[in-house]
């Protein structure tokens, strides 16, 4: 998951959308859930808005929350 928020923050905005990912779109918006980060979920639930747009936008946020699960549960 990290290493998918980092391909998207090096390219942001010309990152396409890649079907085979979606899994990884998917665990990104359950940690999101699940952390509490109600400002990105409210983005991800956002009408005609793609999750990748919002991925975009919050990405540097997002690698935050990966690194913070990371550490807390490093398997």
């Amino acid at each position: 998951m990290y290493l998918f928020l980092e391909e998207v923050s090096e390219v942001n905005e010309d990152t396409e959308y890649n079907p085979s990912k979606e899994y990884l779109v998917k665990a990104i918006q359950q940690l999101v859930r699940e952390k509490g980060l109600t400002s990105i979920d409210e983005d991800f639930e956002t009408p005609f808005v793609h999750p990748m747009i919002t991925i975009q936008k919050w990405v540097e946020e997002l690698k935050t929350a990966v690194k913070e699960t990371l550490l807390k549960n490093p398997h």
